[in-house]
């Protein structure tokens, strides 16, 4: 910890920023660390409220931070304080194991004290091109490894014993065998032998489950090897092996809430899996663990890196174009952005500030694979020539609550930014037949996964669901999502005589809650060729 001596104002500002980051990332670790009791106690709910508690972490201590800052800046020359300050930050850092959380949470105080728009080279930790992480060999701060020698089964025997849960588990004996079977079968169809088993030291947790993550080694080559765990009522058993990228990659899913992973190296863990998941951007896996603010870090850099080596522009997303969000992307950038429009149609019975909720509703919620995560910016700022010209005019007429458009650049006042998925309206009419088909059952199955975390989606058009590179159904617009035990589901009543049914409007009241299962039909629809 920090001294207390009596500093001037640079190293009163230093001190401040440092020992609240690190009062906030021992609350991260402190909460973190109850999972695997709440796992082995079968605390389901205990770990739900953790997950929320933890959510909310970064942002009270940023804006507790920010607040203890104002007290110390000088009413003249804050800026060159707030320089001097960062360089002695930094000076504090240099031992820790969690260098890039530090700078994030600096800029994230930085720009709220200072109501940074766009980008701030002096004020900011700046660095857009590309970060090193860990070296991810053999072995590392948070991973081991086993030699597999002439047995895979007494491997994997070694690797349960030695995870946390290791006295826990009901047969271990009988799992190692299950495991080592399932290993030596993947490998008779791909690598000719096994030199090592990887496997990262601290177990992930999340909702119900836990997973002993690592990987696969034979020479140059790695693949994944993630055991998920249960607790029921036969005791801790491993409940399966994933051992391919697209099993692994669905597991640290956009669509899914964060794991709880007790590390003091979080790079080290990321650098792990980005071995082994080289397809997933390092954003979405500090962001799995729960870094979401550092996850935005990742994206923002990523994307404005990206635009520095193209010449693309925004343009509106393809698809439906909505009526409450403005909705566009750079093509060749695999991330849409979402704009909250000024007003709605008289048919969408929401506001901004309704939006806004159900949002947070769904960054705080189980996600089940099923529900795209949306990250939340402010005053982004990109040159004006980036956009073309009909995005720009829909962001002037429609946005401008929002969005600022001057002669030579876009500040989006605020922005959600999801992962770009494939909309489902427009993949049952142009893919091939086995994969419409395909697509249309797990949006069936998507619906059903939604109701059973008490979720309905509002609007079931099929240009609200999109389909992920892996295959499957997701769900990714907000702006009417419910809570399914709120919700009031009406028949609809038997008009008097013909002239109601002619009218443009209800002719019977209806309530803000209401649904009318007989409507479903109209959003159901499928294009010919799946019902083929």
């Amino acid at each position: 910890m920090v001294g207390t001596s009596q500093p001037d104002k640079q190293e009163a500002l230093a001190r401040i920023l440092y020992e609240r980051f690190e009062a906030f990332h021992t609350d991260f670790i402190s909460v973190t660390s109850r999972a695997e009791g709440r796992f082995l106690a079968g605390d389901w709910h205990g770990h739900r409220q953790d997950a929320f508690e933890r959510l909310n972490l970064h942002t009270d201590a940023v804006l507790d931070t920010v607040e203890a800052c104002r007290a110390q800046l000088p009413d003249a020359g804050a800026r060159h304080a707030w320089i001097d300050a960062q360089r002695r930050y930094v000076e504090y850092l240099s031992d820790r194991g969690d260098l890039e959380l530090a700078e994030t949470f600096y800029n994230s105080v930085t720009r709220r004290l200072f109501g940074v728009v766009g980008l701030d080279r002096e004020l900011e930790f700046i660095w857009l091109g590309p970060t090193a992480l860990p070296a991810s060999d053999d072995t590392g701060p948070e991973h081991s490894s086993v030699n597999v020698h002439d047995s895979t089964v007494e491997a994997v025997a070694a690797i349960l014993e030695r995870s946390p849960l290791g006295p826990h588990f009901a047969d271990l004996a009988r799992d190692a065998a299950l495991v080592a079977g399932r290993i030596d079968g993947y490998l008779d169809g791909t690598w000719r032998d096994l030199d090592a088993i990887d496997m990262l030291d601290p177990v992930f947790y999340r909702q119900k489950g836990a997973y002993l993550v690592g990987r696969l080694r034979w020479l140059n080559r790695v693949s994944p090897c993630i055991l998920p765990i249960v607790h029921d009522d036969s005791g801790v058993r491993v409940d399966a092996t994933l051992l391919t990228e697209p099993a692994a990659s669905r597991l640290f899913s956009y669509a899914r809430s964060y794991m709880h992973v007790l590390s003091s190296r979080p790079a080290s863990v990321v650098a792990f899996l980005k071995s082994m998941l080289p397809v997933k951007p390092v954003a979405e896996l500090y962001t799995s663990l729960g870094y979401s603010q550092h996850g935005k870090t990742n994206l923002f850099r990523a994307l404005y890196r990206h635009m520095e080596h193209s010449n693309t522009r925004f343009e509106q997303s393809r698809g439906a174009a909505g009526t409450v969000m403005a909705v566009f992307a750079l093509p060749s950038f695999d991330v849409v952005f979402k704009v909250i429009k000024d007003r709605f149609p008289p048919s969408k019975r929401t506001t901004p500030e309704d939006v806004k909720r159900r949002y947070r509703l769904v960054f705080g919620y189980d996600r089940m694979g099923r529900l795209v995560d949306a990250q939340e910016f402010e005053n982004l700022t990109f040159a004006r020539d980036r956009f073309n010209d009909d995005l720009l005019d829909e962001l002037r007429r429609d946005c401008s609550r929002t969005v600022s458009v001057t002669d030579t650049e876009v500040v989006l006042g605020h922005v959600y930014t999801e992962r770009r998925v494939y909309p489902l309206d427009l993949y049952l009419r142009e893919m091939a037949p086995d994969r419409a088909v395909a697509a249309a059952i797990d949006y069936g199955n998507a619906i059903k996964d939604l109701a059973a975390a008490n979720i309905f989606p509002g609007d079931l058009f099929p240009k609200n669901f999109g389909v992920t590179r892996l295959g499957s159904v997701v769900f990714y617009d907000y702006d009417e999502l419910a809570l399914l035990s709120e919700v009031n589901f009406r028949a609809l009543p038997v008009p008097d005589d013909d002239l109601d049914e002619m009218l443009d409007q209800p002719w019977f009241p209806v309530g803000a809650d209401d649904v009318f299962p007989e409507e479903f039909a109209t959003y159901l629809r499928s294009p010919p060729i799946v019902g083929t």
